[in-house]
């Protein structure tokens, strides 16, 4: 992938940026075919061991280094270990776990300590012996393996526990060739500082790291590399002299190296990064001086020619040429990374790419209590008050996510163990489940936050008995209530209207094709593979239970509302006794000129995502340009992303999600969503869209700039359909206009959801479709529900990012701001506090903490008594 054009600072840029030079099929060729080789090795070490020898010790080994100076990331592309490392992801079968903080934190050490003992004992025993040569490469390969099978990404080995990592990562810092890493699509944040995603500063990142035991250990690998090298081929052999006295010389060899790094880094005042890079450069130069005329034997072993003596001190001159320009690379490196660092006010983007930092940070996890996953019994430590729908997804486990207030109804789950260790359901909660009518053991991913140890299945249990509602005052003289429109407005004002009202019949007409679905997840459906599996919010049977008739795929062409009839686009006439228009809204098409061909689209419901993946495969597209940086549209642009295309978006302000971010959070989203690899034109707008014979080919923006596209994407709000009612009489403003009972200008109508305009109002979010859902239901039946608003409250999660904004961010005279913020770890709230209550808030990465944010605001409890604990960012209070 090229870099954005006119897009974000790239000066170190990650890998969605970066050249990958041949397509991912030749790289899985490649892999396929080094795997093979190295078996083929296996065979060779067994059955002809002085072949099999001179090429793993004296051809193979002696080349790794200098691939790891020149282009480390070729190998991190084609490494055999790789490769059946990331073979479980790849085909699915991996468990995914996060590793635990114990061995986050001593990984590199065993690493370390796996490479200085099997180098060792080399000597005595792996460069004589094809067999135990054999079983080590074996018993590594093996590892890498079932380091893929149990843990997330590559942080069950490549990124972790090799042996070989401490030795990439010293002298693959400064690469000559910088190649894209094409293992890992997308970025899972399994480690921290990676490598893979951003290779320019990964080991830069390392040494300005804040952890002094994380730096630590890499600073130590380094100090004792050069000894420890220039030991291996000093050393004798046993038996020569003794094993123990061998492993004792090697010792003391890397201790004598270790001091001088000690003493020339307490009287050298220099930055962090220069010893190490001296120190790994000196090794790399003791190891080919040593290594060239080995090399030249190993050749002459295998052709039976001899090299000349004047060809290895030409090769040596060459490595001590290559060395000096290296160094000279990764000073200047250093330099630039300590100014964009400054000049940024954070690391953050430098250092790891945001992503990677996001998602590290977010799936930190403090064990406190223990969550099993059942059936496999998979357990999981977890700090308090997590919600289960966070493990499951710091585990890989599929569970569909939605609107994560519990709401929607995506994410049911059967607590088999320990229902009284979760905290207790809100009352947006007991309706959803309510509504969804499974075992009383069923709670709410996304709600059932932890505070003692638990078991839970992914999968509800069925009800054991149908539990009948408790029916309300009605009026017995309504027979019948239509309602226009499927979404959760229009099935919540169905499923309110059934517990209000035992008897009457109850009509839903749907123009869409598919029964009520998770709208928030529609963008699954441009990069998933399962198409609407697992959207679904109610089984095929609950319509039928509650006596609901469902009218898909059917339009609505017709309000009478002196005849009280719906005329439908079949010609059929429905009549009602009272009726509910929930009819939404439509995306609004933006005034840019060719909009409309083949490769432009609107994002709205599911068709308009299932065609978006369909065209996508079709014209093979590689790059896409998204019109809105809203919600929606970021959401889009992180499908895209994940589909594999190059995503830039086109925000018209100055920074993404104007309405629910202010302009530090939003500078802060921006350098996160770059990170991602999805760039960010804010002021930007596009007037023109140009075709070619296959489609779009590029974006035109109002300041002359062009993006070449070939998809583009309109997310730049939403028009409420108004014209139905409209036409019946009906008065609308932006949209159809309702009092408190959620009843329009006409007795016996009612409007409900992104199409209702409530105290000038239009809030077009979920949890307020839901609100006015029920309120209009319940009034349709003849029972009694006022409205009184819905405090806006929005979730954004895109590849461990976590931001909520609830409530009323802006600065009003009178306020009291309470404003923190950590940028290296991703992390800034904002909390607007009004005489006693909480009013308003964001919060960026701060996880479990959003939750009893967001409660306190929607309450309007009073915080005066926690006001001290807010100050310092302890919202754990206000649970």
């Amino acid at each position: 992938m090229s870099a954005v054009p006119g897009g974000p600072e790239t000066e170190f840029p990650n890998y969605t940026r970066l050249p990958a030079y041949l397509p991912s099929v030749v790289w899985h060729a490649l892999r396929v075919v080094s795997v093979a080789s190295v078996f083929a090795l296996v065979g060779v070490l067994i059955w002809r061991p002085e072949i099999g020898l001179a090429v793993a010790w004296g051809v193979i080994i002696p080349l790794a280094p200098l691939l790891f100076l020149a282009a480390p990331g070729v190998w991190r592309n084609v490494c055999p270990l790789a490769a059946l490392n990331q073979l479980p992801r790849l085909a699915g079968f991996t468990r995914g776990l996060v590793q635990t903080p114990r061995l986050r934190e001593y990984a590199y050490v065993i690493g370390m300590a796996a490479l200085l003992l099997l180098v060792a004992t080399r000597k005595p025993l792996f460069d004589h012996s094809g067999v135990a040569t054999a079983v080590l490469i074996v018993a590594m390969m093996a590892l890498a393996f079932l380091g893929g099978i149990v843990f997330k990404g590559k942080s069950g080995w490549c990124s972790s526990v090799c042996p070989l990592l401490p030795v990439q990562r010293l002298y693959g810092q400064t690469p000559f060739l910088t190649v894209a890493n094409t293992h890992c699509q997308p970025c899972v944040g399994c480690t921290k500082n990676c490598y893979d995603f951003n290779p320019t500063v990964a080991y830069l990142a390392d040494q300005y790291d804040d952890d002094r035991h994380y730096v630590g250990y890499r600073r130590f690998f380094a100090a004792i590399f050069p000894g420890f090298v220039f030991a291996f081929f000093n050393v004798p052999d046993p038996p020569a002299i003794g094993l123990g006295e061998m492993y004792l010389q090697f010792a003391l060899y890397a201790g004598a190296s270790l001091a001088l790094f000690a003493v020339l880094e307490t009287f050298l005042k220099t930055t962090p990064g220069k010893l190490p890079a001296v120190f790994g450069i000196a090794a790399f130069n003791v190891y080919y001086w040593h290594a060239v005329p080995l090399l030249a034997d190993a050749m002459e072993r295998l052709t039976g020619r001899p090299e000349p003596e004047w060809a290895v001190w030409l090769v040596r001159g060459l490595f001590a040429a290559l060395s000096l320009w290296w160094l000279w690379r990764t000073f200047a490196t250093e330099r630039r990374f300590v100014r964009k660092t400054l000049e940024s006010g954070t690391a953050q983007s430098v250092k790891l790419g945001a992503g990677a930092a996001a998602a590290f940070a977010a799936e930190r996890s403090r064990a406190s209590v223990e969550v099993t996953f059942l059936p496999d019994g998979q357990r999981v430590g977890a700090e308090r008050d997590a919600t289960v729908l966070e493990l499951a997804e710091r585990c890989g486990l599929a569970l569909e996510t939605g609107c994560r207030m519990g709401i929607c109804g995506a994410d049911p789950i059967a607590v088999v163990e320990g229902l009284g260790n979760l905290a207790p359901p809100g009352d947006d909660e007991q309706a959803t489940l309510a509504r969804l009518g499974h075992g009383p053991n069923t709670r709410m991913a996304c709600c059932a936050r932890v505070r003692g140890p638990v078991s839970v299945a992914l999968t509800p249990e069925a009800a054991t008995a149908v539990a009948q509602p408790a029916f309300v005052q009605c009026d017995e003289s309504i027979k019948r209530i239509v309602i226009v429109g499927n979404g959760i407005a229009g099935i919540t004002a169905a499923d309110f209207a059934r517990r209000t009202h035992p008897k009457c019949e109850i009509h839903v007409v749907a123009r869409e094709r598919f029964a009520l679905y998770n709208r928030m997840g529609i963008t699954r459906l441009i990069y998933g593979r399962s198409a609407m599996q697992g959207l679904y919010l109610l089984p095929d049977a609950w319509y039928e239970k509650q006596g609901v008739t469902l009218w898909l795929n059917t339009q609505a062409n017709e309000l009478d509302t002196r005849g009280r009839t719906v005329t439908l686009g079949t010609g059929e006439r429905l009549e009602y006794d009272r009726l509910v228009l929930a009819v939404g809204g439509r995306s609004f098409v933006p005034a840019v000129e060719g909009f409309g061909g083949p490769g432009c689209y609107v994002l709205r419901d599911a068709d308009d995502a299932m065609h978006i993946r369909d065209y996508v495969q079709r014209r093979r597209a590689r790059r896409a340009v998204v019109a809105g940086g809203g919600l929606l549209g970021l959401e889009a642009a992180d499908g895209l992303r994940q589909l594999g295309l190059e995503v830039v978006v086109l925000e018209r302000g100055q920074w993404p999600l104007q309405r629910q971010v202010d302009e530090r959070g939003g500078r802060m989203l921006l350098g996160y969503l770059s990170g991602l690899g999805i760039g960010v034109l804010s002021e930007a707008e596009a007037t023109r869209v140009d075709t070619g014979p296959a489609g779009v080919a590029a974006a035109m923006l109002k300041d002359g700039r062009t993006l070449p596209c070939d998809v583009f994407v309109a997310c730049v709000g939403m028009r409420p359909n108004v014209e139905l009612a409209a036409a019946a009489g009906i008065k609308v403003g932006r949209g159809i206009l309702v009092d408190d009972h959620l009843q329009t200008s006409e007795p016996g109508v009612y409007a409900a959801g992104d199409v209702a305009e409530h105290a000038e109002h239009l809030y077009g979010l979920w949890p307020a479709a839901a609100a006015q859902g029920e309120a209009a239901g319940v009034n349709a039946a003849g029972g009694e529900r006022a409205y009184r608003g819905t405090v806006p409250a929005t979730l954004l999660k895109i590849v461990g990012a976590e931001l909520a904004s609830v409530g009323r961010i802006a600065y009003e005279e009178g306020d009291e701001v309470i404003a923190l913020e950590a940028p290296d770890e991703y992390r800034y709230a904002k909390l607007v506090v009004r005489g006693d209550r909480l009013v308003g808030a964001l919060l960026i990465g701060y996880g479990p903490d959003a939750a009893h944010v967001t409660d306190a605001v929607k309450s309007g409890r009073s915080v005066t008594a926690v006001l001290p604990d807010l100050r310092r960012g302890a919202f754990a209070a206000l649970a």
